[in-house]
């Protein structure tokens, strides 16, 4: 996530002048990797296996047997909620980062230089999150608080840029995100599997959570774009301030892991 995130983003931003060539270079890498993963994945194939089950007729009984109730799913239903805000709030910045870089920072010919600061940032927190947050969150036995933590960390961010629109700002807010997505990087799946309210449906229930990461990708430029049309680039930070301390209280509002 951290490689592919970020450190693309600085290879990107290399393409900042010759964007066309940009879109074919990473083309191909999309292509290619696509074939890559295809190969790796190799998926076997279900068309020898026989169902003995019966199909039933869609009906609204049979859906709220899909979902357990609140009682039963709240914390599962927190973890997707602090999901769904953490990922606006990610994105809302992030899918806007070359404008708010050019129209609100005014950065002018440093434009790429602090995409790439920013980036390469986020891409050493990334790593350094990925190698010894999993080993510390097993041995102290804690996971709530960072995955917590890891989205109140963002709403920082999002002022860091928003009160301070100079290089410290920017590198505040890169050292902020980049602690923030680490963590979540590295600790958010299993804090999911923790609370899924049903073990005998694990795949559903972390398929439907992982739809915060494409869901959240369409919401958030569209919610970026009204507000930017309405308050400006500086109505971003604060929609993304809101919207990652939901996420982050959400989060901590998990009852079945004590910290």
């Amino acid at each position: 996530m951290a490689l592919g995130n970020n450190g693309f983003n600085v290879i990107g931003a290399l393409f900042l002048s010759q964007f066309r060539l940009g879109f074919i270079v990473f083309g191909i890498f999309t292509f290619v990797g696509v074939l890559i993963a295809t190969l790796i994945v190799h998926e076997p194939s279900n068309l020898d296996e026989t169902s003995t089950k019966k199909k039933e007729k869609f009906s609204l009984k049979n859906v709220k047997l899909i979902f357990p109730s609140w009682q039963i799913g709240r914390d599962y239903y927190l973890a997707l909620i602090g999901k769904m805000f953490q990922g606006v709030g990610n994105f809302a910045i992030t899918g806007y980062i070359l404008y708010i870089m050019i129209d609100f920072l005014h950065r002018g010919n440093q434009t790429q230089s602090s995409i790439q600061l920013i980036n390469m940032i986020m891409l050493i927190f990334g790593i350094l999150m990925g190698l010894v947050a999993g080993p510390l969150s097993d041995k102290f036995k804690v996971l709530k608080l960072p995955v917590g933590l890891s989205t109140i960390l963002l709403a920082i961010a999002a002022l860091s840029l928003f009160f301070l629109r100079n290089n410290t700002g920017i590198i505040l807010h890169a050292l902020a995100a980049g602690l923030g997505m680490g963590l979540w990087n590295a600790l958010d799946n299993l804090l999911n599997l923790k609370v899924i309210p049903d073990q005998n449906r694990v795949a559903f229930f972390l398929g439907v959570y992982n739809l915060g990461n494409t869901i959240t990708q369409a919401i958030a430029p569209v919610l970026a774009a009204a507000v930017i049309s309405l308050f400006g680039y500086s109505g971003i930070f604060i929609v993304s301030f809101i919207f990652s301390l939901i996420g982050g209280i959400s989060m901590l509002s998990i009852k079945s892991l004590k910290r």
